[in-house]
């Protein structure tokens, strides 16, 4: 991995926007998409000083901000997994860590390393899917055994680039707190492959289940980091509505460009990916009607203290009723 001199400089701050970012980047109403790609460098940056972590974790802040510069050179110009989306999951993460106070059960390169694990969790993301890339036969699949393949292909790149000579971000840290760290890290970004969303969701069902016997009732800070990173990767729709509209565009712009790829390489056309036969509208009435909102229902019961995240879920949803695709794209145009 060869890093360009140009990705490794530091923008100046646009205070307006910073401040701007600041007030709310421990909330949900943070919109990611109204700010420059700069301006989230700053903000990304101001998570992990909030935090003082470059003295609780000994990570200096001139090493976070290569890091940081990495990341988001590492991000593709995809309509939805681009850097744009890359911090609002890290800034999501953030909210709910504080907002169910999972901060407080954490040690340091624990949350240090929950912050990073949403930062890289779609690193280098191509913009299809897993069973495009398996059906493809593409290298990544070929590499990963068909298995997990863009999650074990986000890790590999976290960590190349966290250890990277011109980086060395975790030089500082013991053996243990290596193990530790990395243990967190892979554990969080391979949690967010939705092949795996029926396993989170049957163990929150015993998790929340009266019946199940108290011993196996008891909850432990990794699933719930995972439990986190998954909700913060799908939360667009917990966002404000005006803020919501607009990823819902974004990600079916990509879901149909997967469709397109698809046809043009004679390759089996995956449903929701199809722009001919599939609303955007009805893609975000299913899946949180049948997807997300069950399993945020289940969170809501496992980890109450979380319940304030999942507020606007039912307003969002009615919002929906009054939309079909040309009210929603006359209303944004090109403004997403």
């Amino acid at each position: 991995m060869t890093l360009t001199s140009s990705a490794m400089e530091w923008p100046k701050r646009n205070e307006e926007a910073f401040q701007r970012g600041k007030r709310v980047l421990q909330s949900l109403e943070c919109d990611a998409l109204s700010f420059s790609s700069d301006d989230l460098l700053h903000l990304t940056l101001e998570i992990f000083l909030e935090q003082e972590f470059p003295k609780k974790v000994n990570v200096s802040e001139e090493k976070l901000k290569k890091f940081i510069l990495c990341v988001r050179s590492c991000m593709f110009d995809n309509p939805y997994h681009n850097w744009f989306h890359a911090f609002d999951v890290t800034q999501t993460v953030y909210c709910m860590s504080l907002t169910g106070e999972t901060y407080k059960t954490l040690t340091d390169v624990e949350y240090f390393a929950l912050i990073v694990s949403a930062l890289c969790h779609d690193l280098e993301h191509p913009g299809v899917n897993n069973p495009f890339l398996v059906s493809s036969r593409s290298d990544l699949a070929t590499l990963y055994n068909d298995r997990s393949v863009l999650e074990n292909h986000h890790c590999c790149r976290a960590f190349q680039l966290m250890l990277h000579s011109e980086i060395q971000l975790l030089s500082e840290f013991t053996n243990a707190q290596y193990i530790a760290f990395r243990a967190v890290v892979l554990n969080n970004i391979l949690a967010t492959d939705m092949a795996r969303h029926g396993e989170y969701t049957t163990k929150l069902k015993r998790l929340t289940d009266p019946n199940t016997p108290p011993d196996d009732r008891k909850m432990d800070k990794q699933f719930e980091m995972e439990i986190i990173i998954k909700c913060a990767d799908t939360s667009n729709v917990l966002k404000p509505f005006d803020i919501a509209k607009k990823w819902a565009m974004r990600v079916t712009d990509e879901f149909f460009l997967q469709g397109d790829k698809e046809k043009a390489s004679g390759m089996p056309l995956t449903p929701m990916c199809d722009r001919t036969s599939q609303g955007r509208v009805a893609l975000q009435k299913g899946f949180v009607d049948f997807v997300i909102g069950p399993y945020y229902k289940l969170v809501a019961a496992a980890f109450p203290n979380l319940t304030p995240v999942f507020s606007l879920l039912t307003d969002n949803r009615k919002a929906w009723n009054n939309y079909d695709d040309k009210t929603l794209a006359d209303e944004l145009g090109d403004m997403y």
